[in-house]
């Protein structure tokens, strides 16, 4: 069976291909365009189609989460569609126009996906309770869904307030002057850490009309209010406090909630997973780790990017029966030719010359910074190692040089760094890895200090021996310094999305206080200008 799984509409679209339940080629649209968040599905759809590997005349089904861009794909019963989705079905069964043939297609509900994706990463098993949490899906702000005799149940529509879910973190981010975009939240939760939760704050926040969630009207007007009182100032330290009385405020909710649906059995409580864009959120996933005593399941492409994958996984598994392959997170795009990556070294001047990881391993050790592109790149936000900027994490002032200086991001955010499991399993024993940099971990002071957020933790990526090149680095770089860890943040320039390719790279960093670029098996030195 050939699917073709796509995210059409919106922010974060992008289209995987399966071949008998094997994910073969993704890709999100910004990483082609690189403009963040990109919604123009068409040209990722274009590029999907172009690839070797990818059967575009054979495929047998479309399977789209909504919204569908209708002019992407002719569905005569669109219509039809949607009323039976915005009715409460999972999803929608037809036909659809590809390239001129008429293939079938499933339309599956936007929340659907995102479940499927989730409970995915659980190995859908029987019991699996999900909750999907996000700004807006396409009927609800969260669901929860259970994993039932291989169906996917929704059992609860709503059942967090507003300042339970995603629409709370954009309306607190407009709250305090940043906007609406969909990275808000991001930049808001780090302010979290400077603060301290206020009794006061909470109690008005708790005052707010719940009908702010479907009255866009009243939620300006309930804006504007609490903009008037000095607690909801934008200035520092009034904005800290105001985030961390709402992160502890969703993070309570959203534990009171899994409580009441999560299954009690003698072996303690049943798998639980999460989705949505609300499941990037470190501060609350650690949290209701260790309350419920269990490790979590959540996709690294846990956004809405997710959907590339999470339309085809819902087709393959509750729809067809099939079994769908477990997703690497290594999967976005495929890895630019050796050839192509020299030439763009040698166009820009600079010398190419074979990788070597001893010399990498003593640049980042005498504080250089390093511009790393390893093959496929990452599914989702995070950079693991595939996109990253590598930086060592015991250099006074690294954090500000890389965060500040080279990526432009505001002074008070964290970067997260990336250990060998080994490693963290002896500073962290008995905790759970983290191998999509998705939880937080105390940090002793003095370890990896400019990796250190204010609050004493870590967003912290734990690799295993199945990356060797990294983590062959990530031992000589210890044997070197001492040091267990290395800054790893996104590689990409200031208001764009994460690097695909050497020239993207290069764009963005070419002339700026890179110490040196890698790209697998070649590297280059800026000073090595001919």
């Amino acid at each position: 069976m050939k699917v073709l799984s796509l995210h059409s509409a919106g922010h974060d679209t992008g289209v995987g291909y399966f071949e008998d339940g094997r994910l073969v080629f993704a890709v999100e649209t910004e990483r082609l365009t690189r403009v963040k968040h990109d919604h123009r599905s068409d040209v990722a759809l274009r590029h999907v189609l172009a690839q070797e590997c990818v059967d575009a005349d054979g495929i047998d089904l479309v399977a789209v989460s909504t919204p569908v861009r209708s002019a992407l794909l002719r569905i005569p019963d669109l219509d039809v569609a949607l009323r039976r989705i915005n009715a409460g079905a999972p999803h929608h069964r037809t036909v659809c126009d590809l390239l001129g043939r008429r293939v079938e297609c499933l339309v599956v509900t936007h929340e659907v996906s995102h479940a499927a994706l989730a409970a995915h990463y659980a190995g859908h098993a029987d019991g699996t309770v999900v909750l999907v949490n996000e700004g807006r899906g396409q009927l609800t702000r969260s669901s929860l869904f259970r994993v039932d005799a291989g169906r996917l149940d929704w059992i609860a529509k709503d059942p967090l307030p507003w300042y339970g879910n995603g629409f709370g973190w954009t309306a607190i981010g407009h709250l305090l002057g940043f906007g609406r975009s969909p990275s808000v939240a991001g930049k808001v939760m780090a302010l979290g850490g400077y603060g301290q939760s206020d009794p006061r704050i909470r109690e008005q926040l708790e005052a707010v009309d719940p009908d702010v969630m479907h009255d866009l009207e009243l939620a300006e007007r309930v804006r504007a209010e609490l903009a008037q009182r000095p607690e909801f100032s934008p200035e520092f330290e009034s904005a800290a406090h105001v985030v961390a009385t709402f992160q502890e405020l969703f993070t309570e909710t959203v534990h009171a909630v899994l409580d009441r649906y999560v299954s009690r059995t003698a072996e303690g409580v049943g798998p639980l997973a999460l989705g949505g864009g609300c499941a990037l959120n470190i501060v609350a996933n650690s949290a209701l780790r260790q309350s419920f005593g269990r490790d979590i399941a959540i996709p690294p492409a846990c956004g809405d990017a997710g959907h590339l994958v999470g339309a085809g996984i819902y087709a393959l598994t509750y729809v067809l029966g099939e079994r769908a392959e477990p997703v690497g997170v290594y999967g976005n795009g495929i890895g630019e030719p050796a050839p192509a990556a020299y030439e763009t070294l040698r166009a820009a001047g600079l010398r190419p010359v074979a990788y070597d990881g001893a010399a990498v391993a003593r640049l980042l050790a005498d504080g250089g910074v390093v511009a790393a592109v390893e093959g496929a790149a990452e599914l989702g936000p995070r950079a693991l190692g595939h996109r990253s900027l590598l930086g060592s994490p015991a250099v006074p002032g690294m954090r500000k040089r890389m965060s500040e200086e080279l990526k432009q991001r505001e002074w008070y955010r964290p970067l997260g760094a990336v250990m060998r499991q080994e490693r963290f399993a002896e500073l962290n024993p008995g905790a759970h890895p983290s191998p999509y940099m998705l939880f937080e971990y105390p940090l002793p002071e003095g370890t990896a200090p400019e990796a250190r957020h204010v609050n004493g933790t870590c967003r912290i990526q734990t690799l295993g021996a199945d990356q060797p090149r990294l983590h062959g680095l990530l031992a000589d770089f210890e044997a070197l310094t001492g040091v267990p860890a290395l800054i790893n943040t996104s590689l990409n320039g200031p208001g764009r999305a994460i690097a695909h390719t050497a020239r993207d790279v290069l764009d963005d960093f070419g002339e700026s206080d890179i110490d040196l670029f890698v790209f697998d098996d070649v590297m280059a030195y800026p000073g090595s200008r001919s």
